[in-house]
């Protein structure tokens, strides 16, 4: 049996989620989902930046209010799998507002794709998503 990784060492393993991670290393975050949890979380792939002027991911860097706002709005308590999700239509994020979650023959969170499902991890799941998501 393989031996699950905390969600900072699953998500550094995945090789999928470099910004994201740089954003809970600049946070000072990684403790917290290297520890604790359950969490699920929502995190999108490198590619959901490549779209992004890099001025402006350097200005939401400096801008830490912000950026924890951005981080909190992909991360909910609780471990939520696929087929949890498919039963639900909202759920509320560490930012404290409400996540959608859409059905449609695969499972839409807000305006975002979840293109890799239930990447399991030993204090949650991670979800990898097509879209940065947007509080």
């Amino acid at each position: 049996m393989v031996q699950l990784q905390n969600i900072i060492r699953t998500a550094e393993e995945k090789r999928s989620f470099q910004t994201l991670l740089k954003a809970a290393g600049v946070l000072g975050l990684v403790d917290k989902y290297s520890n604790t949890g359950p969490f699920t979380v929502f995190a999108p792939v490198e590619s959901a930046f490549e779209v992004i002027p890099e001025e402006v991911i350097e200005e939401a860097f400096a801008d830490i209010p912000y950026l924890l706002e951005i981080i909190n709005y992909h991360i909910v308590e609780g471990k939520y799998m696929s087929q949890d999700l498919l039963k639900i239509d909202s759920l509320k994020t560490l930012s404290g507002k409400d996540l959608k979650i859409k059905h449609n023959g695969s499972i839409l969170v807000d305006t975002a794709n979840i293109i890799e499902p239930d990447i399991e991890c030993s204090n949650g799941v991670i979800h990898a998503i097509s879209d940065i998501l947007v509080p």
